[in-house]
C-alpha cells in the first residue's frame, strides 16, 4: 500500500503576490499585509465569478460599500472582503455547496485567519464591534441587490420588498485600473495615519 506524503509545512503553503511577496495561508501575519497588493489584487478580481455583463471588480464593490457607512465604519467596509485578495472571490452558492459537504468551518477558519491578519495591519480590532458588524452587512447586501440590478442578467433580478432596497443611483463598472485607484484613495482616507503611506 502506497504510503501517503506527509503533509506541507504551513510555511510552505503561500501564494506569491503582485509585489512578489509570500503570503502564507495558514499562518497569515499583520507584518505581511501589503495594502497596495490588496488593492491591486481585488481590483483585478470579478464579482459575481464572472457572470456579469461587464467586468466589475471586487475593489469597486468594497468602495461602494465603505461608502454607505459613517466615516468611523469606512475602513471596516474598504477591507470586508480584503480576504478575497488572497483567497479569491468566495461565491454565495459556493459557501452553500461547502455548507452541504460539511466544508463550512474549514473555509471560515481559513477566512477569519486572514481577517485577522488584515484588520490588525489596519489597526482595526476584529471581529467588528456588533453595531459595525451590523451596519456592514447591512451595506454589504445592499450593494449586492444593486449590483445584481444593475450588472447581472435582466431575467434574474427581482426586485426586493420591504427595506432592503437598492440604492437609487446606479452602477458604472470601472476598468480595474480605476478601480484600484479608488481603493487606494479611499485606505489613504480612512487608515490610521501612521499607515498611510504603507497605501
Amino acid at each position: 500500500m502506497a504510503q501517503r506524503a506527509p503533509a506541507a509545512p504551513t510555511r510552505d503553503i503561500f501564494v506569491t503576490t503582485a509585489s512578489g511577496r509570500s503570503w502564507r495561508l495558514l499562518d497569515p501575519s499583520p507584518a505581511d499585509v501589503d495594502f497596495r497588493d490588496i488593492a491591486a489584487h481585488l481590483a483585478r478580481l470579478c464579482r459575481f465569478v464572472g457572470a456579469g455583463h461587464t467586468f466589475y471588480s471586487v475593489a469597486q464593490h468594497s468602495v461602494l460599500v465603505a461608502s454607505q457607512l459613517p466615516p468611523n465604519m469606512r475602513l471596516y467596509g474598504l477591507l470586508h472582503d480584503a480576504h478575497e485578495a488572497y483567497l479569491g472571490d468566495i461565491s454565495s452558492p459556493l459557501k452553500e455547496a461547502l455548507a452541504v459537504l460539511n466544508g463550512r468551518e474549514v473555509l471560515a477558519s481559513i477566512v477569519e485567519m486572514h481577517d485577522a491578519a488584515i484588520h490588525a495591519a489596519a489597526g482595526l480590532p476584529w471581529p467588528p464591534p456588533r453595531e459595525v458588524a451590523e451596519a456592514l452587512r447591512a451595506a454589504d447586501f445592499r450593494a449586492f441587490i444593486t449590483e445584481w440590478r444593475d450588472l447581472m442578467p435582466r431575467d434574474v433580478f427581482t426586485p426586493p420588498r420591504g427595506r432592503n432596497l437598492p440604492m437609487g443611483t446606479r452602477i458604472r463598472a470601472l476598468p480595474w485600473p480605476k478601480a484600484e485607484e479608488a481603493f487606494v484613495s479611499e485606505l489613504r482616507l480612512h487608515l490610521p495615519a501612521s499607515l498611510r503611506s504603507v497605501a
